[in-house]
């Protein structure tokens, strides 16, 4: 996998920061790397904002852009509920009045429009 964090999340992020001895693990910086002039990397900085520049530029994921809410707080809420008393009237929507036939307009019409 080759990869930036994007968030403290990502399979990528978690790969990372997991023991698991099948990754090998190589880190390469823009503070490091000789290509990157330290007056670019500064505009950069101030361009972006702290966050995504730690992100793009120190591989450093911030959380930035994930949901403060987690799988099981969203389980929780979205899962369906049986009321233990059934709805009373207060909840059941009026029957609709039955449709009432409309008056054609054509059928007033004379002068040989509508035979």
């Amino acid at each position: 996998m080759l990869s930036t964090a994007w968030s403290l999340a990502d399979p990528f992020w978690t790969a990372w920061s997991s023991e698991d001895p099948s990754w090998i693990r190589l880190r390469a910086t823009a503070d490091v790397n000789p290509n990157f002039n330290p007056e670019f990397l500064e505009q950069e900085r101030h361009a972006l904002g702290e966050a995504a520049f730690k992100r793009e530029y120190l591989g450093i994921p911030t959380g930035a852009g994930t949901s403060p809410f987690t799988w099981a707080l969203f389980e929780k809420i979205t899962r369906s509920h049986t009321p233990i008393v059934p709805p009373g009237p207060a909840f059941c929507p009026p029957e609709p009045e039955p449709a009432k036939p409309a008056e054609n307009p054509f059928q007033r019409l004379k002068g040989g429009l509508i035979q």
